[in-house]
């Protein structure tokens, strides 16, 4: 028996688990993560509004991205998909929660935007259709582990048209610098 409580009180190695689709697909946690998201008042999930309008207004000028094919992979309830399609690019959203998925979808129908939501984990997209833009923001990208990256990094090979763009949010090693680890 000690040597079962030893075991399960040592630190995982980084990316030993892979845990986001029980995070992000369990009822429970799923529908909480969702009001993350929703929530203005917290950084938990989702950046507060007036940043998401800031940096798609930068996204829409600095990529001109009306008439533009964009792919937001870990789209979540389509904060920045709706946005993005509001300025006239066809959007793409794709997201392995359901809960996300369909409110990103009800927002869409209600407000006249045509925006093709995917309820997919993103490392398994399968799809023939090219992007001007791909991004994922959040920093998804950073919980990744090394195998993981490569084979994203590989579909947005895959997906970007040539003269395409990729923008991720990510932290820096500054940043990972500045966090601190608690166990609450």
């Amino acid at each position: 028996m000690f040597d079962t409580l030893k075991e399960i009180n040592q630190r995982p190695k980084p990316f030993e688990f892979y845990t986001a689709s029980e995070l992000w697909t369990n009822e429970h946690t799923a529908q909480q993560m969702l009001q993350y998201h929703l929530n203005d008042d917290i950084e938990a999930s989702s950046r507060k509004s007036t940043f998401i309008e800031k940096s798609c207004n930068w996204i829409a000028e600095y990529f001109n991205i009306g008439g533009k094919k964009v792919i937001d992979f870990g789209c979540g309830p389509g904060l920045y998909a709706q946005r993005l399609a509001q300025k006239g690019a066809f959007v793409t959203g794709i997201d392995f929660s359901v809960n996300s998925i369909n409110h990103a979808r009800t927002v869409a129908h209600e407000s006249g935007l045509s925006i093709h939501y995917l309820v997919s984990d993103y490392l398994e997209l399968e799809t023939d259709e090219k992007f001007d833009l791909i991004t994922m923001i959040m920093c998804d990208f950073c919980a990744l582990s090394p195998v993981q990256r490569k084979t994203l990094l590989g579909k947005f090979n895959t997906i970007l048209k040539p003269e395409g763009s990729i923008l991720m949010d990510v932290y820096s090693l500054n940043g990972f610098d500045k966090k601190v680890e608690s166990a609450t």
